[in-house]
Parts: C-alpha cells; structure tokens; sequence
C-alpha cells in the first residue's frame, strides 16, 4: 500500500475524485437557484415557493455533503491502517470454504455501510424532508423498514454473491457467466418485486369502481395497454409526495397510484400522467433500457474479471492473496469514476425517452394541457429545482429539467 503501486494511486483518485466531483456538481447547482424564473416557469414557482425550494435543496446538500465526507473519512481510516486486511484475516479465521468466506466479508462490509448511513437516513427523514412538509414516516416504521430491508439482503443478497462469488472463484469465465446469471435474476425480480418485496414495505390496495378507474381502463383500452387491476398504493403512509407506476408483462400487467397523486391531482392530470407512462413501453423504452443496463453490467463483469486477478490490486487495499469476496467490494471502490462515466450515455437515453413519452402523452389524450398541469403540479408540490445545472443534469437526472419538457410540449 505505497504511492509506487499503480492500483493504490488508481483508488485514492477515484474516492477522492468522486467526492470532490459531486461537492462541485452540488455547489454549482445551488449558486443556480438564485438565478430569475423564466416566464414558462413563473407560474410554477412564485416567490414564496422559490425560498422554500431553496432552503429544502440547501438543507439536503447539507446532509449529502455531511454523509459524504464522514463515509469517506471512514473509509480512508479505515483502508489506511489496514482494516481490509485485518478483516480478511478475521474472517478466514472462522475457518470456512473461500466462497463462504467470501460471502462473509461482502456481507460485513454491506451491514457496516448500512448502518454508518442510517444515521443520515433518519435525519433526512426526520428532519429535512419533516421540516418541508414532506414526511409522514414513523419512527416504528422506518425502523421496521430498515430490518426487513436488512432481511432481504440476508435472504436474497447473499445467496446471489454467493453465486458471484462462486463463479470467480471456481470458473475460467466467471465474468460472461456471472452476466447470464444476473440477466436472468433481473428480468425475475421483475416479476417478483411488485408482487413479493413491495408489498412489504407498501400496503396495495384495489381502486374502488367510479369515473377515475373506468378513465384508466377506457385509456388503456384505447392504447392497447392490457391491464389486469388498479392499485391505490398508501404513499402516504411515508411521505406526503406523489408517484405513479406500472408492473409486469403482458396480460398480467398492473397499475398503481399512490393516494398522495389522487390527493393532490384532477381526473385528467392522472390519466395523462399514466398516458405518459404507457408512452414508455408503447416506444419500447424497456428494452432499450435493459440492454444499455446490461452492456454497462457486461463492462464492469469483464473489467472485474480482469482486476480480480492483479495481487498488486489487492496489495493496494493491504490485502494479501486475491480472495474473490474482498476483491468484490474493493473493486466496487475502484469502479466509481468509471460507474459515473458509463452511466452517462443511460442517463442521456432516459431524458431522451422522457420527452418521447411526454409526446406521446399528448397525442394519445389530444392535448398537452393535462400533462402540462400535472408536471407542473408535481414540481411545484415536490419543491424541485427550477433550472439544475446542466452539468447536475448531465451526471444524475434521468429526467429533463421541467422547463425543458414544458418547452418541449408548448
């Protein structure tokens, strides 16, 4: 672990690279929110809302920034007086097989992770996101939500690193074969998410018949968008910010709306939100999707590959040997800048999908006056920024500012 080894320089400037970038992309998006409201957005963003967007932004670029620095200060301690190495060798002293082992230190490594952010999750959650009027989580329950969020990384997460683990451990070509295997785990919690693992964490229950529901199936039934039931969510159970989405395939597919969108928004809005929604698999949005996210995962599969096999990599973390458990969650440190880079040209395509499914929105209803209102609404009630900073944009938006849709649309 010297200034000599290529793998240690490589890691220093990716943590502290990553940080600094995202401290920068965070400061010259606030110095944005003084800037003057365009007249598109006059209407969206009175005075007196534009202070309270200010003052929520500013409050949760204080807990981002507070969180960032005190796990990247961990981390560094942690790295720096050998506690890679140190935890390697505690695990293996349990005496299990590699794989097992493996598992072990990915799942250790995950837990402590957890809990040095769950202090900053209860303070987003109970203070900032309190403060603004948005939360409505009880202390129960973001408990309850942090153990059965650790219970499914015990019941799903480790049996698949195992499997990951297994195959770098054992197999020549770990990395395509570890590809097909995360395929197929993708495309099942597709099926198994909205109908096993959500409702566990959110209550679904069925829309009552009236005017809303029979507007949904008749603009399903007009688009050719088979629907097998329609969902009221209680969002509001949580947060007090609206959502809407669909789940499953073919004839099995569902609606669901949180209470906060039938709360908030008209008939019209709500069924131009979905319309726009319909609009992302109707253009074959999904597919393209899930191909970019496979061809970035088959990337960092082949790199990982590659790395895994460098004792230096290991050396750098103070690591002896190459155990492939380690070398997982040291590579997921090296990854970062390039993670940031590849994810780029997804980020470009989702905005770019955005804007097609607003149009298609609008064709499909007849006007774009009812997606319109109900952008606007959204924006206005989630207090979102008005005018990000094209490079904030650029790095995480996967939806286009909302002056730019409502040009878009105008």
């Amino acid at each position: 672990m010297t200034l000599s080894n290529p793998w240690f320089l490589a890691a220093l400037f990716a943590v502290l690279g990553v940080f600094h970038l995202e401290l920068a992309v965070m400061l010259l998006n606030l110095s944005r929110l003084g800037r003057p409201i365009p007249a598109l957005l006059a209407e969206v963003f009175p005075e007196d809302t534009r202070e309270k967007i200010r003052e929520y932004i500013a409050d949760g670029a204080r807990v981002t920034v507070m969180r960032d620095a005190s796990m990247l200060a961990a981390l560094l301690v942690f790295w720096w007086s050998g506690g890679f190495g140190a935890l390697q060798t505690w695990v293996e002293s349990f005496g299990h097989s590699p794989v097992t082992t493996g598992v072990l230190v990915i799942g250790v490594v995950l837990l402590v992770q957890t809990w040095l952010g769950l202090p900053f999750a209860a303070w987003d959650t109970f203070g900032v996101e309190a403060k603004h009027g948005f939360n409505r989580t009880t202390v129960g329950t973001f408990i309850g939500d942090h153990f059965k969020s650790l219970a499914l990384m015990g019941i799903i997460g480790l049996p698949v690193g195992w499997v990951i683990v297994w195959f770098f451990q054992t197999q020549a070509l770990a990395p395509l074969y570890t590809w097909l295997f995360l395929a197929a785990f993708s495309v099942l919690m597709t099926f198994l998410a909205p109908r096993v693992l959500m409702p566990m964490f959110l209550k679904f229950s069925p829309m009552a018949d009236g005017p809303l529901k029979d507007a949904i199936l008749a603009l399903a039934q007009k688009l050719d968008f088979p629907v097998k039931e329609v969902s009221i969510v209680d969002g509001s159970r949580r947060s007090s910010k609206a959502n809407a989405f669909f789940a499953g395939f073919g004839k099995t597919r569902r609606i669901a709306l949180f209470d906060t969108l039938l709360q908030n928004h008209t008939q019209d809005e709500i069924v131009a939100i979905l319309a726009h929604e319909i609009g992302h698999n109707k253009c074959r949005h999904v597919p393209v999707t899930m191909m970019l996210s496979l061809t970035e995962m088959g990337v960092m599969l082949a790199l990982l590959g590659w790395v895994l096999k460098s004792p230096g990599f290991f050396a750098a973390f103070g690591v002896q040997g190459t155990p492939v458990g380690m070398g997982l969650v040291l590579f997921g440190i090296l990854y970062q800048p390039l993670g940031i880079l590849t994810g780029l040209v997804g980020l470009a395509v989702s905005r770019r999908h955005e804007f097609q499914a607003d149009a298609y929105a609008a064709k499909a209803i007849g006007s774009p006056q009812p997606l319109i209102d109900g952008l606007k609404k959204l924006s206005h009630d989630h207090l979102a920024h008005p005018q990000p900073h094209p490079l904030a944009v650029w790095l995480h938006y996967s939806h286009p500012p909302i002056g730019e849709r409502l040009a878009a649309m105008s």
